[in-house]
């Protein structure tokens, strides 16, 4: 079978090759999926550089997020049957044409989406919806900025904010991906190359601020949208684009009551409870036809390097996916 492999650490793509490898067998409570669709992320980028927390070694086959069928199952499983639609999440191997992975780590695609949507949901979905609900108890009447608004994990982001009642702002890096973003119904768009968006969140807020902000960029972005808190408010940080990471100063903290929190997906994943009303959700709003999965990129698995170059130069919008 064909899998993109990461030969060694590099930020060039020439270390990605499509390779072909022996097809993995399922062992106890594991399924193997062929995949239709694999999601790529900002974290695959990382780990190909080597600045992922925790991230494979090369030479090691990439991606983590996939959607397709049950094409074989291993001991113990009687969640699953050969032929479901699945999608979930996998140590590694994703951009490959058939992956192995728990079968506890799949979920079934509701039958109003694609395998190519299915493959926005695992990843970005359950992110931004324990950040927000889980994390952050983001509730009606409260504001939330959204940096780097019009990515895969921004779209819904924006979103999930708007059904619950919640005023987005959301910041963008062009004309036409404030737009999107406004279609999917942020309030207040700001496009960060033509205004400074710290003053402008002042500006929406009367200079209150939100109660909630949400940033994956780092750097001057992280320090200037911790300005945006308004007291008792918090930040949390999903990601560093920027390969930047900013201290945080303990006296700007103390006076404002700010929680700063650091989001990782995993652990929340453990949480059934959590997990239970996550579920519960997407299948409502989707049944409500309120939830959008935006996936505006496609590229075959052969192009895999392509699309990390696309997602790092910011020439994309939405959900970027594989198709296999």
């Amino acid at each position: 079978m064909r899998s993109v492999v990461v030969t060694r650490f590099a930020e060039t793509t020439d270390v990605m090759e499509v390779q072909e490898v022996p097809t993995p067998q399922p062992g106890e409570g594991q399924v193997r999926v062929a995949v239709r669709a694999a999601g790529v992320n900002y974290a695959d980028i990382m780990q190909r550089e080597g600045i992922y927390p925790g991230g494979p070694q090369p030479p090691y086959a990439a991606g983590f997020e996939i959607a397709g069928e049950i094409d074989a199952i291993g001991p113990g499983v009687a969640k699953w049957k050969v032929g479901d639609r699945v999608m979930g999440l996998c140590e590694t191997g994703g951009y490959s044409d058939f992956v192995v992975t728990n079968a506890e780590a799949l979920l079934e695609i509701p039958a109003s989406l694609g395998f190519n949507e299915g493959a926005a949901v695992p990843c970005q979905y359950l992110t931004a919806y324990h950040a927000l609900f889980t994390l952050a108890n983001l509730q009606r009447g409260q504001t939330v900025l959204v940096q780097a608004a019009a990515g895969g994990l921004g779209t819904v982001l924006v979103q999930l904010a708007k059904l619950t009642g919640a005023t987005a702002i959301g910041t963008c890096s062009t004309e036409a991906k404030c737009r999107l973003i406004s279609e999917l119904g942020c309030d207040y768009p700001i496009n960060y190359k033509e205004k400074d968006f710290r003053k402008e969140v002042r500006k929406i807020t009367g200079g209150a601020g939100c109660e909630l902000v949400v940033e994956s960029v780092g750097g001057r972005v992280f320090d200037l949208s911790l300005r945006c808190v308004k007291p008792l408010g918090r930040l949390i940080v999903l990601g560093m684009a920027s390969k930047d990471p900013r201290p945080i100063y303990g006296a700007y903290l103390l006076p404002n009551n700010l929680t700063v929190s650091g989001f990782h997906l995993s652990a929340y994943l453990l949480n059934e409870k959590a997990m239970d009303r996550a579920v519960r959700d997407l299948h409502s709003w989707l049944e409500q036809g309120v939830l959008r999965f935006v996936v505006n990129h496609t590229y075959p698995l052969e192009e895999a390097a392509q699309a990390h170059e696309e997602i790092s130069s910011r020439k994309t919008s939405g959900k970027v996916v594989l198709t296999v």
